[in-house]
């Protein structure tokens, strides 16, 4: 598991580092709280919970050897992990499962003011092996755990009882005076509830050669026109797949809808246009990249972002030399 961790902030902020034990973040863009400790050799718990004033990329520093396996769960918050190799893994605004391989390079960008917070196991896969006891693992963690080729997914979390475990792993003062030895107990259990999500989940390898090309043209033809993009079901018929069936592709290469991806590359766009300096108005904006409302561009904007484009051009421009 990596020792440090490093806050990259957008708007040339500098960055905040994190090294090892329990840090508390009281001044600078990001304030909150990162921990790593090792609960057994090859079996670590992470967690961070905070807010901050700018989007920021976390990333760990240093290479993760093949084999080990990141679960966790993503409390709130917005934002996307990219894990080279892998297909990028977007959330907003509701509790995450993800699953990954970090023996490559990864990064989790995060949106600014919403409070966030992850709790998250990073295994090796001699503790896994050790932990299951000799039970036969599922097909996909067997995969994972050998190496290969880099995995990312995400998936919404509906399992009340993961949500609790997760918040009990957040504070190190839970359980009283065996505090150490119930958060312990408390990670065995979420990493067997994981596991058993992992196991179910479906993932690239539930879409054949076939599908995976049809869904990524369909990517291709839906981003081709911002302005006019097919709707879903001449999209899928355009590809020769159902509708249920691109969605289901969709969720599973790009961990959202067809038109959650349409809105979120708007944005995009929109962000970069304005990272750009172009002085166009925002309703033209808000019409290049398909919305014919600028209110409706505006409240998409701000949802997405934290900020609305007039806020984030202003900040933009105050920052530039």
């Amino acid at each position: 598991m990596a020792e440090s961790w490093s806050f990259e902030f957008d708007n040339g902020l500098g960055a905040q580092e994190y090294r090892a034990g329990r840090a508390e973040f009281r001044d600078g863009p990001f304030r909150g709280s990162m921990e790593g400790v090792e609960l057994r050799p090859g079996f670590h718990l992470v967690t961070v919970e905070g807010i901050s004033t700018h989007p920021y990329v976390l990333s760990p520093e240093g290479v993760t050897p093949p084999g080990w396996i990141v679960l966790g769960s993503m409390l709130g918050g917005a934002g996307h992990i990219a894990a080279i190799g892998a297909e990028e893994q977007s959330w907003r605004n509701q509790r995450s499962f993800y699953a990954l391989t970090p023996e490559m390079p990864v990064a989790y960008h995060i949106q600014p003011n919403r409070p966030w917070a992850t709790a998250g196991l990073v295994v090796a896969p001699e503790a896994i092996d050790e932990l299951a006891g000799g039970d036969p693992l599922p097909g996909l963690i067997s995969r994972l755990r050998g190496g290969g080729r880099p995995f990312c997914m995400m998936r919404p979390l509906k399992a009340s009882s993961m949500s609790r475990l997760a918040n009990d792993l957040l504070d190190p003062r839970s359980g009283g005076e065996l505090a150490g030895l119930r958060r312990q107990a408390r990670s065995l259990e979420y990493l067997a509830q994981m596991l058993e999500l992992l196991a179910d989940a479906p993932h690239s390898g539930s879409l054949s050669a076939r599908e995976t090309t049809r869904v990524r043209e369909a990517r291709e033809r839906l981003l081709q026109d911002l302005r006019t993009p097919p709707d879903l079901h001449a999209l899928a018929h355009a590809v020769g797949l159902s509708a249920w069936r691109l969605n289901e592709g969709f969720r599973v290469l790009y961990g959202t809808t067809v038109f959650d991806h349409l809105r979120d590359a708007r944005l995009d766009i929109a962000r970069q246009m304005l990272d750009g300096g172009s002085t166009m108005p925002l309703k033209s904006i808000a019409w290049q990249v398909g919305y014919a409302h600028p209110t409706n561009f505006i409240n998409a904007y701000r949802r997405r972002f934290g900020v609305s484009p007039a806020r984030d051009r202003r900040e933009r421009r105050r920052t530039t030399p």
